[in-house]
């Protein structure tokens, strides 16, 4: 129905077609400058937008000693960049969009530097801060590779993040504006690359970021195209008719043209996109480990290509101190509150001149929380204690528990090789903290299982220089000079105890010349020494036989003065050497005469130096310890077993998925390709009918090949593929009632071809959701040549 309305005048003497101050309002409300108001229909595209963008937040959050503080920073920066570009878009041009947004992060650098200042800075008023967030915003990245992960959360840490999360968003917002939905993704893929790259090896695979910028992408892309809308809206709704207006606006007819009001169905809509996303998220999460279970690539640790700038320490050997120490075995170092009694870890030695063992002269900075040790101890249990440190113990480095988790001490500088803390301000001495690391439990653990470390890290730990007294290759030929990696460790800490005798009066020193004097030759007996002298002894024929290895210094529990509170005095300092086994990592081998080996007794270093005297009782027998190891390998195969099945189960229900469009796909290859023409042009008649069975048409038994064409055209309106439906219905007549005479390869190959882009042009009409399982869908595996029974329905659904 038309109706033709003439032009009104109104009081302002212009037509409601016209602009004068009587017009009547444009169909869409409109910005100045001509851009058009945003619609409410887009806010699942905005939303996607801030996912996105917030994805590679949520990756590199993990990386952070406070995760869920940065989480909460990166996702708000997503939301606010996302929302004030949309809204500084709608009113002025893209240049002038980014320059007004620039002051909001770099107000959030300024707010960072008061509430988390690094590197100092911050605590002296305005200057200090205006210095901090300065600093900040030249060398945010350098600072964040040049921490320990995870890394500390300061104002150096937390900008480039920010400022980069800010960009991201504002280039997706300004790319959906331009209607460029697949563009608005990429800075979002962009930032949660970035992420997973910085983020290293030190935490896991990011799969949750991954299905949350699928979901971005599933609600992006399932808004309707802006300018589409735009142009709708400006024409009118299709409920309300459409009207022309005639090119001399106040004079023209204005005739508009009643359309059958569309009824879309919003509710159907959003639950097909939200179920889309549901499965695009599981996918991802759970889907993504199963699928790559099986692959044992590393990433690479970015920490590793710059070299930091390490805050120099002194490098004193606390081995020196030992003898002094044991000459008077009384005087206090600490005080350790724990639930039970446990050992401290003081400084690892890697570096030996051929005169001494020095510590590492340099750390890198580092929050309380440090990073997970790499392999993780066997069995390793999570333990706490309160540390009180006196005024007797020397230097900067801090008694820890076990393999250090966190420390409570600021500033602090670590070095993951070595496993050993500093404080960066001064020496240790007067300071209390709280220290929680993870104790190896070594029962049930057998080192011979395990084979030697690959890669040039470990050159160093086998490095001697020259000068080396001949006694130490004499030993090492006669002893360690044949069995596996495990039994050449563990004899020489056998000769160490068994030919030689603990002297706490022995002079101070463990160079070449001190161990010269020390070892016997195979057979006959040595002198005496401390733990100091031993533990070297051990490092240098260890590494002679070519296994890495390193000393360790630490301190026993202690006595127990009140419950729960232990004196740990200068009698309770020790050393013990380290072997590095594959798997395993650092293995302690206490070689001082009068002790078993840990690694024998099932004991860790704290339990082996439980009294004063280094002479302790085998508190577990040889039996046992294999006992233990053959439960833990038993535990360990029936783990492994079980992650087989599931990866079976998860693999075969993925490969019965895709099972179905693999059967469809080939069987339609195999119609359309092979055979004789005839064959070939009544195979495609085959995929013709079920793929409009697949489009909701329903086919009678007795519709004749007109019939089918004419249900095909309907569900493809006109020009599409009108002349090619044609030539195939006059085909399938010539094959089925001709003969087959006519039909050569050339008009088989025409038939494969429109009924493939008939079936294209099916799948494009139907719902999302059908649309997305089309070829999932194994109903036409089953269907006869023939068709159903039933009425016939032409049109779409």
């Amino acid at each position: 129905m038309a109706t033709v309305t003439a032009p009104a005048q109104n009081r302002g003497g212009t037509t409601p077609g016209g602009t004068g101050p009587g017009s009547a309002p444009a169909a869409t409300a409109r910005r100045p400058g001509g851009t058009p108001r945003p619609s409410i229909g887009a806010l699942p595209a905005w939303a996607g937008l801030v996912l996105a963008t917030a994805a590679g937040g949520a990756a590199l959050a993990d990386s952070y000693s406070s995760p869920v503080t940065v989480l909460a920073v990166l996702v708000t920066c997503a939301l606010t960049s996302v929302a004030a570009t949309l809204f500084l878009r709608s009113r002025f041009g893209p240049l002038r969009t980014v320059l007004t947004g620039i002051p909001l992060p770099l107000t959030a650098v300024l707010v960072s530097a008061v509430w988390i200042p690094g590197q100092g800075y911050g605590a002296g008023g305005p200057t200090g801060v205006l210095r901090g967030a300065g600093e900040a915003l030249l060398h945010s990245g350098a600072r964040i590779l040049t921490t320990t992960a995870p890394t500390p959360l300061t104002a150096d840490t937390l900008t480039l993040p920010l400022l980069a999360t800010w960009l991201a968003g504002t280039a997706a917002a300004l790319a959906w504006h331009a209607d460029r939905r697949a563009l608005a993704l990429l800075p979002g893929l962009l930032l949660l690359v970035g992420a997973v790259v910085l983020n290293g090896p030190v935490t896991p695979p990011g799969f949750g970021s991954i299905g949350l910028l699928g979901v971005a992408a599933v609600l992006v892309m399932s808004v309707g195209s802006r300018s589409g809308d735009q142009g709708a809206a400006a024409q009118g709704s299709p409920a309300q008719g459409s009207t022309a207006r005639g090119s001399t606006g106040s004079s023209a007819l204005v005739i508009q043209v009643d359309a059958p009001p569309q009824a879309p169905s919003r509710f159907r809509d959003a639950a097909v996109t939200g179920a889309i996303c549901a499965l695009t998220a599981t996918t991802a999460v759970l889907g993504g480990p199963h699928l790559l279970a099986g692959w044992a690539a590393e990433p690479a640790d970015p920490r590793a290509v710059l070299t930091p700038p390490m805050d120099p320490h002194d490098a004193r050997n606390p081995l020196g101190y030992l003898p002094g120490w044991a000459a008077e075995p009384d005087r206090h170092l600490l005080t350790v509150a724990a639930d039970r009694p446990v050992g401290l870890r003081w400084v690892a030695l890697a570096d030996f001149t051929g005169t001494t063992w020095l510590p590492e002269s340099g750390y890198r900075n580092a929050g309380q929380i440090l990073p997970e040790p790499v392999p993780p101890p066997p069995g390793a249990e999570l333990v706490s204690a309160h540390v009180t440190v006196g005024e007797e113990l020397p230097g900067s480095w801090a008694p820890v528990v076990g393999a250090p988790r966190e420390v409570g001490l600021d500033p602090l500088g670590y070095d993951a090789l070595t496993g050993t803390v500093v404080t960066l301000d001064g020496d240790v001495a007067g300071r209390s903290y709280e220290t929680v690391g993870e104790v190896a439990d070594w029962s049930g653990v057998d080192p011979a299982r395990s084979a030697p470390p690959v890669g040039d890290v470990y050159d160093l730990y086998r490095d001697l220089p020259p000068g080396a007294p001949p006694i130490i290759n004499e030993v090492v030929t006669e002893i360690a000079a044949e069995g596996d990696y495990y039994d050449r460790a563990r004899a020489l800490a056998d000769y160490l105890r068994e030919s030689h005798t603990f002297d706490p009066t022995t002079p101070g020193g463990h160079g070449y010349a001190h161990i010269d004097a020390l070892l016997a030759a195979p057979g006959g007996r040595g002198g005496g020494g401390t733990s100091e002298q031993f533990a070297s002894a051990f490092t240098m024929l260890a590494r002679a036989a070519g296994l890495p290895s390193r000393v360790a210094v630490g301190f026993a529990p202690g006595t127990e003065r009140t419950e729960g509170e232990y004196e740990v005095t200068t009698g309770d300092a020790y050393a013990w050497g380290e072997v590095y086994f594959d798997g395993l990592g650092w293995v302690p081998f206490h070689v001082t005469p009068g002790g078993q080996d840990d690694t024998a007794a099932g004991q860790s270093p704290a339990d082996e130096n439980d009294s004063e005297d280094p002479e302790t009782e085998e508190l577990e027998s040889s039996s046992a310890a294999e006992a233990a190891e053959g439960t833990a390998t038993e535990r360990a195969d029936s783990d492994h077993g079980a992650w087989i099945w599931a990866g079976a189960a998860s693999g075969g229900t993925f490969a019965l998925i895709l099972l179905v469009p693999a059967l469809r796909l080939t069987r339609r290859a195999l119609r359309l390709g092979s055979g004789d023409p005839t064959e070939r042009v009544l195979g495609a008649w085959r995929e013709m009918r079920e793929a409009l069975r697949l489009g909701s048409a329903v086919l009678s038994a007795g519709d004749t090949v007109t019939d089918t064409v004419a249900v095909a055209r309907s569900l493809a309106p006109p020009p599409t593929l009108d002349a090619g439906l044609d030539r195939l219905a006059a085909a399938v007549n010539g094959a089925g009632f001709g003969g087959g005479s006519g039909i050569d390869a050339g008009a088989a190959d025409e038939a494969g071809r429109v009924v493939r882009a008939h079936q294209r042009i099916l799948r494009r009409g139907r719902p999302r959701l059908a649309r997305l399982i089309w070829w999932f869908d194994p109903r036409p595996l089953f269907w006869r040549d023939g068709p159903r029974t039933g009425r016939q329905r032409r049109g779409r659904r």
